[in-house]
């Protein structure tokens, strides 16, 4: 028999004029246990799409801040950044033993890579997983997550953006572009039921 759960709403403000990075709620049902286990990570897992590797760095340096063990690097797709191999260079140079890291390199997109990561973090026994991603891709790689990855507390931290910046997103055609899209994709996913 399963432990009870109790369930947990928090909201938090970001100082952001970005619609995707303005604020963010949290809803989590864990077991008491859990609930302590919430303030850390069993491992740090990051979503490819990360060209200039700023990603990869934000991910390392909360391993270094936190002591966390593990880091999963996602991505299927040719081309630095895209491909979990050149994730793990990167991070690698950043000083990360390779005993510590974790690759999926099958995946094209954040369902598959969120459903790819799911048996790597079953095989380590994680209980708690922080993903990070760019700030327009936080919610919903970490609700797709927290839905593949039934039993494991979920955490997210954006890494600092360079092409897409949270502050007068709306004043480049890039910036509008990245947010509109981001929107049909949050779209796409809840009607398919992967949020």
């Amino acid at each position: 028999m399963l432990p009870p759960k109790s369930c947990a709403i928090s909201w938090h403000n970001v100082e952001s004029e970005a619609p995707l990075a303005k604020s963010e709620v949290i809803f989590s049902c864990a077991s008491a246990a859990d609930s302590m286990l919430s303030k850390w990570s069993h491992a740090v897992v990051v979503m490819a799409g990360d060209p200039d590797y700023e990603r990869t760095a934000a991910a390392v340096a909360l391993m270094r801040r936190e002591n966390v063990a593990t880091l999963i690097l996602t991505g299927g797709e040719p081309g630095p950044g895209d491909s979990a191999e050149s994730l793990r260079t990167r991070a690698i140079a950043l000083g990360v033993p390779e005993t510590r890291i974790h690759i999926e390199s099958v995946s094209h997109s954040t369902r598959e890579a969120v459903l790819a990561v799911a048996p790597i973090l079953q095989s380590i026994g994680a209980r708690t997983a922080t993903v990070v991603t760019s700030p327009y891709h936080q919610r919903r790689a970490t609700a797709a997550a927290r839905r593949a990855w039934p039993g494991v507390v979920v955490r997210a931290r954006a890494a600092a953006p360079s092409a897409w910046r949270p502050e007068r997103w709306w004043a480049t055609a890039g910036g509008r572009r990245v947010v509109v899209s981001e929107y049909a994709k949050l779209l796409y996913y809840g009607v398919r039921g992967w949020l």
